[in-house]
């Protein structure tokens, strides 16, 4: 593929980076990191979806690798988003108690997709046609998200619980 996706996610990063230091509040900082998210992704979107890959291993790894990184970033922005706008304002035992169950509802989802996790750590490649080409969705797999039902021209049924992980 002749776009270097290696850059669009450096000025995303950088821009992140900026973001990080430069605003303090919690709130505006993962709204303004959602919205750059956004507009990367909204950016390979419109690259790929006019793109034909070349081989079946070049769109693995486009959804397997590439897509991923940018992915995460706006749903790290947007569970932090989430999570600081339900957060009580009272006592730290209910902050605590707050953050705890989050963590709590991590860790069900960590368990939920334990062998999927394990599968990509090991950087296994055997269902990776399933798992990372377009059109395989099979809802046995058990996916975490509809997106690919919804977008089937830039999902794929696992690429949103590598984004997760």
């Amino acid at each position: 593929m002749t776009t270097n996706y290696d850059d669009i996610l450096k000025k995303l990063d950088n821009k992140l980076d900026i973001l990080e230091i430069e605003e303090q509040d919690i709130l505006l900082k993962a709204e303004k990191g959602i919205k750059l998210a956004k507009q990367t992704l909204k950016s390979v979107r419109s690259i790929v979806v006019d793109y034909e890959f070349e081989t079946k291993l070049e769109e693995i790894h486009f959804f397997k690798c590439t897509k991923p990184k940018i992915y995460s970033k706006l749903i790290y922005y947007v569970k932090l988003f989430n999570i600081e706008s339900k957060r009580p304002r009272g006592s730290n035992k209910s902050q605590v108690k707050y953050l705890n169950n989050y963590i709590e509802k991590l860790q069900t989802y960590f368990n939920d997709n334990l062998d999927f996790y394990h599968y990509y750590r090991r950087e296994a490649t055997v269902f990776d046609e399933q798992y990372f080409l377009r059109g395989k969705a099979d809802i046995r797999l058990f996916p975490d998200s509809f997106h690919f039902f919804v977008d089937e021209e830039f999902a794929t049924s696992h690429d949103s619980t590598v984004a997760s992980i």
